[in-house]
C-alpha cells in the first residue's frame, strides 16, 4: 500500500517516511501543499498524512481541495497546535483523523492503520509467499529454501507488485506506479532495469519463479514449469 506523507519538516518527514517504510508502506513525501495537492489528485495513495502547517498552501485548503474533487482517500491531520478549535476545523475539512505534534510513530502508525480498516484496506502483510518464494517487505529479504538475498527499495516494489497478482499479468504502468508512485519519471528503460536486477536476485535464491514480460502489457512472476502459452 501507498502512503502520501505531506510536511514540510525535513526533521519529521524523513523519521516518518523511514518508520512507514519499515512498516510496509511505500512513502511518497512533498515538501509544500501544492505538490501534495498535485500528487494526491493521482489517486494512487491509499492514506494521506497531511501536515496543516505547510508553506504556500495550508494542509486545511490541500484538504478542502481533495474533498471538493471528489477524493475519498483517509486523510490524518498533523499539526503543532493542538487547540480544539484545529481538530474541528479539520474533521469538518473532511479528515478521517488528527494527530497533534509531538506525538509518538508508533500511535501515528496505529492511526495509519486503523483508518485504512476502517476503508476496507487490509493492513501491509508481514510475507507474501507464492510460487516457492517469500518475500519480507520491512525488511525486504527474498528467500527460497535456505537461501536469501535483501532486494533494493525499488526491486522490492517491483517485487511486490508482482507477487501480490502472482500467475496474473500487471500492466507496465501499474508495476511503475508501485515502484516510482505517480511524481516521478519511470521510463520503460528504467523499469526494465529494475526488472534485470530482480530476475538475477530470484536466480541467486534459486527461486522456482521467473518474471515474464508479455509484450505491449506488462509483467507476470509465474514458476518456471508454466507454458508460455497459457496465458
Amino acid at each position: 500500500m501507498r502512503i502520501l506523507l505531506v510536511e514540510d519538516a525535513r526533521l519529521v518527514a524523513e523519521p516518518l517516511a523511514h518508520a512507514l517504510s519499515r512498516a510496509g508502506y511505500a512513502v511518497d513525501t512533498a515538501r509544500d501543499g501544492a505538490r501534495g495537492l498535485e500528487l494526491a489528485a493521482s489517486g494512487a495513495y491509499d492514506a494521506v498524512i497531511l501536515d496543516i502547517m505547510l508553506p504556500g498552501l495550508d494542509g486545511l485548503s490541500v484538504l478542502a481541495r481533495m474533498r471538493r474533487a471528489g477524493s475519498d482517500a483517509p486523510v490524518i491531520l498533523l499539526t503543532a497546535r493542538g487547540d480544539v478549535r484545529d481538530r474541528v476545523r479539520g474533521l469538518d475539512a473532511g479528515a478521517d483523523d488528527y494527530l497533534a505534534k509531538p506525538f509518538h510513530v508508533e500511535e501515528l502508525l496505529a492511526r495509519v492503520r486503523a483508518v485504512l480498516r476502517r476503508r476496507g484496506a487490509p493492513d501491509p502483510v508481514d510475507r507474501l509467499e507464492a510460487l516457492g518464494v517469500s518475500y519480507i517487505p520491512a525488511s525486504r529479504e527474498l528467500s527460497c529454501g535456505a537461501e536469501t538475498v535483501e532486494l533494493t527499495p525499488k526491486e522490492g516494489l517491483v517485487l511486490e507488485a508482482l507477487l501480490r497478482r502472482a500467475g496474473r499479468t500487471v500492466p507496465r504502468g501499474a508495476v511503475a506506479r508501485a515502484a516510482w508512485g505517480p511524481g516521478e519519471d519511470a521510463s520503460d528503460t528504467r523499469l526494465e532495469v529494475q526488472v534485470s536486477l530482480l530476475r538475477g536476485k530470484l536466480r541467486a535464491v534459486g527461486a522456482p519463479a521467473r518474471v515474464r514480460a508479455v509484450r505491449g502489457i506488462g509483467y507476470l512472476i509465474e514458476g518456471t514449469g508454466d507454458e508460455d502459452g497459457k496465458r
